[in-house]
């Protein structure tokens, strides 16, 4: 009995309960009411506006202009619908209606999705007017991107309509008709940039005009504007390599070494981002992916890979200094080569027939002095070559190569930087020898880097020793960014003092080198040239094309603020092109201003179209 007792206790407690809560929200929670009411009241989703993009300097390079959207629920729509009157209302044919409605019932008959977008201001005010005849429309207001620059497009990136991938991904957020980045920072730092969606309802009619706002706005959720960010870009610095790299392909890349803040990041061909905002986007993207001959959507400073040639050598040089197999007095002599057995690889330093030590080596490119090196890093342990290769690969790699930098960008390569286990399994083991591998010494064979890393590379040299995290993005909000993976110095596995010898070795470059025809009178600069072999293979041939031009630089020596990479496709000699541009760039950036008209009007107006022309005809293009 007692027992029974409190079973109707804890079944009455139980029901007073419920009735409480049933009192609460049927007086004190409007939820229900909205779902109430919800035929007479419009939901309207507050796209924000998305942040603006400045470059260091506060420039203005990306802001906002409004457009509006018309969306529809399929399922809303009604049968005697006026399909004809409502298509010349719009301005459109009647089977771009059809196309555009059976787009969105592939999405959903029962969730709005967008059936007309980029309307201007003046057109959609002739069509808000009539809207409440067709059940089932309604209409959007967003921002959409206005470019204040017409190039970068590989910096700044660009907006995409969202997959069905993307909503899956962040389905609480994103839906069909929204934009993303597909692109640069736009991409990189889309949740950065996008801001927070809101919220307004409006009471209508029964013709489904809007009356006034509902419940005085109280249930209504404030959309938050994006964040703007600053890039660690320099624009004018920006704009000048990209005026250097007329009918040029290629990459520069500049970066300050004291902190990794990349000052310039040019890949041409150099896309204008503005052709990818409007309706005709697509249409423009797709002639863009279709260029198969330029590729002008590849990024050429963080995905094409290539040979890094003579720079190379540097990093040849500090691991042979680092793994003990030679020292700063080691000298070879250079009989206008490198030979031994049936290996040849000719030397043109004019060095030839006395001893060449490390600084003149690096000044004067010796091929022999490096492959030399590069044998002995590879022979230090003569019974077992894997474990050099390895010792090896493994202090090229501190330097940042062979792997990803994880930095902010919206893409990058690994490049490749080969093991000993990479060649048991090409040769098989005991296979291969020194000789076999020898190309490496001089940055051909299997290396393959890109010109982002191959800056690094320049500003851990500088540094002597160390490098910052490349990065592109310097504020948030105009407040100073302040991430570790950007912030802290990353050691390369060479002792720091090894580098003064690289260091006057590259300086040597302006005074007995290849650098001195493009010599800067006033300013300290220590650089390399390279100039990578380039073979493609086409029905079964191997074809040599025209190498290209590689130059490395940092300047000033006596105290480092920018270090540069520069690639020029086809351009054969490192001292024609990469060398030159590399030079100007550094005297634009130090001075603001440069003195060498000569030079740069040289690079300013001329350019390797004929080269390309017949490249293109030789693969078949024309």
């Amino acid at each position: 009995m007692k027992k029974l007792y409190i079973f109707y206790i804890l079944l009455s407690f139980i029901g007073v309960i419920f009735i409480i809560r049933l009192y609460y929200i049927q007086i004190y929670t409007e939820k229900y009411i909205l779902n109430a009411f919800n035929t007479s009241i419009k939901q309207e989703i507050i796209i924000p506006e998305r942040g603006s993009i400045f470059d260091r300097k506060n420039n203005l390079l990306v802001f906002n202009k409004f457009i509006y959207e018309l969306s529809v629920i399929p399922i809303l729509l009604d049968d005697n619908m006026n399909i004809i009157e409502f298509c010349n209302l719009l301005g459109i044919e009647k089977n771009i209606f059809y196309k555009n409605l059976e787009k969105a019932k592939s999405y959903s008959k029962y969730l709005p999705s967008i059936f007309l977008p980029f309307i201007s201001k003046e057109k959609f005010a002739s069509i808000q007017e009539k809207l409440y005849k067709y059940k089932g429309f309604d209409w959007t207001k967003r921002s959409l991107r206005d470019y204040k620059v017409e190039s970068s497009a590989n910096i700044l990136g660009y907006l995409g309509e969202v997959s069905m991938k993307d909503i899956k991904k962040e389905s609480s957020y994103y839906q069909r008709g929204d934009f993303i980045g597909w692109a640069g920072v736009e991409k990189s730092y889309e949740k950065i940039l996008r801001g927070k969606k809101g919220i307004k309802y409006w009471v209508k009619d029964r013709n489904g005009c809007i009356i006034g706002s509902y419940n005085n706005k109280k249930n209504n959720i404030k959309a938050i504007i994006g964040n703007d960010i600053s890039l660690t870009i320099d624009w004018n610095l920006q704009n000048y390599a990209e005026q250097l790299m007329y009918q040029k392909k290629g990459g520069i890349v500049a970066i300050n070494p004291k902190n990794g803040e990349i000052l310039s990041l040019v890949s041409s061909p150099i896309n204008n981002p503005n052709y990818f905002v409007g309706i005709n986007r697509y249409k423009k993207i797709k002639k863009l992916i279709k260029n198969t001959i330029d590729y002008p959507l590849f990024d050429r400073t963080t995905q094409a890979r290539y040979p890094p040639a003579s720079p190379f050598k540097l990093l040849t040089e500090l691991a042979g200094l680092q793994m003990g197999v030679v020292d700063t007095k080691t000298t070879f002599i250079c009989y206008k080569g490198f030979k031994q057995g049936k290996k040849r690889i000719q030397c043109h330093s004019g060095f030839h027939g006395f001893p060449i030590g490390i600084e003149t080596a690096v000044a004067v490119s010796c091929n022999n002095y490096f492959a030399q090196v590069y044998k002995r890093v590879i022979e230090k342990y003569p019974k077992n070559l894997t474990k050099g290769v390895n010792e090896w690969s493994e202090i090229i790699k501190s330097f940042g190569f062979g792997n990803y930098l994880y930095n902010d960008l919206a893409t990058g390569e690994k490049g490749v930087i080969p093991s000993g286990d990479y060649y048991n399994k090409k040769y098989g083991d005991t296979k291969w020898n020194a000789l076999t591998i020898i190309s490496n010494s001089i940055g051909q064979g299997e290396i393959n880097v890109t010109p982002i890393q191959l800056a690094n590379m320049v500003c851990a040299i500088a540094n002597k020793g160390y490098f910052y995290t490349p990065h592109i993005v310097k504020c948030i909000n105009h407040k100073p960014i302040y991430n570790s993976n950007y912030t802290l110095a990353k050691y390369t596995k060479v002792k720091s003092k090894y580098f003064n010898f690289i260091i006057n070795g590259m300086e040597k470059v302006f005074i007995i080198g290849t650098g001195k025809s493009f010599k800067s009178s006033d300013i300290r600069m220590a650089g390399k040239t390279g100039t990578a072999q380039n073979f493609i293979k086409i029905k079964n041939r191997v074809i040599s094309l025209p190498d290209h031009s590689i130059f490395i630089l940092f300047a000033p020596v006596e105290d480092p603020k920018i270090a540069i990479s520069v690639i020029i496709e086809n351009g054969g000699f490192g001292s024609r092109w990469a060398g030159p541009i590399a030079s100007l760039i550094a005297e634009k950036y130090i001075k603001n201003n440069v003195l060498r008209t000569n030079l740069e009007n040289r690079i300013l107006t001329s350019g390797l179209q004929k080269v390309y022309d017949s490249i293109a005809i030789m693969k078949g293009y024309k």
